[in-house]
């Protein structure tokens, strides 16, 4: 299964991103940037990867447009 890059920034942020990801029966997985990671840092660069057939789809969750500025609100 072949995995694409969906985001990419601070730990917190990426743990974020998963969970949403995971609430939509979506597979993201985090890859730390860094070897050997400082687990303690939150602001610790990683990224999040999901399998190539999920990424339109999780690209939409994440950065599409909102029902509010669909409504043009």
């Amino acid at each position: 299964m072949s995995l694409k890059v969906l985001f990419e920034g601070q730990a917190v942020k990426s743990d974020m991103v998963v969970l949403m990801l995971e609430k939509w029966n979506l597979h993201p997985q985090m890859e730390e940037k860094t070897e050997p990671p400082n687990l303690d840092d939150l602001a610790r660069e990683t990224r999040v990867l999901i399998p190539e057939t999920e990424f339109d789809r999780a690209r939409e969750i994440l950065f599409g447009e909102s029902d509010i500025e669909r409504s043009e609100f």
